[in-house]
């Protein structure tokens, strides 16, 4: 009994991360270039809505929601801005970061 015990103390330990956090890590991330516009900004989420040009070999021209992790950067940011940025993608994960405002 103690050794079974053991083996899921054991087993239990190095299961410190889910499967989609581990398939997260291991996969590459992308970055393509956007060209958008504010439409509109979450503050509880750090989530801008943006009118973007087609980002070649990613998406279409189109509406969409992006995350913004760094929240200096978020700050910055206000609605009816042209911008520029990285899109940085993982998996089916994605965000933006390296906003620059265009004139």
């Amino acid at each position: 009994m103690r050794y079974v015990l053991l083996t899921l103390a054991l087993l239990c330990a190095s299961c410190t991360q889910t499967p989609r956090e581990e398939a997260r890590s291991v996969q590459p991330v992308k970055t393509f270039q956007l060209d958008g516009v504010i439409l509109a900004m979450d503050g509880g989420t750090q989530v801008v809505t943006i009118k973007l040009q087609e980002i070649k070999g990613y998406m279409e021209a189109m509406t969409m929601r992006f995350p913004v992790k760094d929240k200096s950067e978020f700050e910055k940011l206000k609605p009816s801005q042209h911008i520029t940025a990285d899109v940085k993608v993982q998996g089916d994960e994605f965000w933006i970061e390296k906003i620059v405002q265009q004139p």
